[in-house]
């Protein structure tokens, strides 16, 4: 005679799951693991000897007149250059009038989009 073939375990309740499974890390995309998370240090920025002498005279100036706003009072309109350590309430965005298509106010977009060239040049 054929030998009869042994029924399937019945399946597990959800409930029944380990604790190890139900903690385990979700997988990130590509695109999520690029934040960085709080608390982290932040991505380097221009050091003063990358920017032109006249352009940090001038971000000096005008962050002195800034608006200081808060992420949420940030709007299109608003230069969004962030000034000071994000996880502390020193922490705030210019908030100037921004240069038609750009995202800072003049002073700002002069630091900010600086041509390669004159870059490597202050570097030497």
């Amino acid at each position: 005679a054929a030998a009869r073939p042994e029924p399937a375990a019945p399946a597990e309740p959800e409930a029944a799951k380990p604790a190890e499974e139900e903690d385990a890390p979700i997988p990130m995309s590509a695109a999520r693991r690029a934040i960085i998370p709080a608390g982290q240090p932040l991505p380097p920025q221009p050091s003063a000897n990358e920017i032109s002498p006249e352009a940090l005279a001038k971000v000096s100036e005008v962050e002195k007149g800034a608006k200081k706003l808060t992420l949420m009072e940030l709007t299109e309109k608003t230069c969004k250059w962030p000034v000071g350590d994000p996880a502390t309430d020193q922490f705030w965005f210019c908030g100037l009038p921004t240069q038609s298509g750009k995202p800072y106010c003049e002073a700002h977009v002069g630091v900010a989009f600086q041509p390669m060239s004159s870059r490597r040049d202050r570097r030497r």
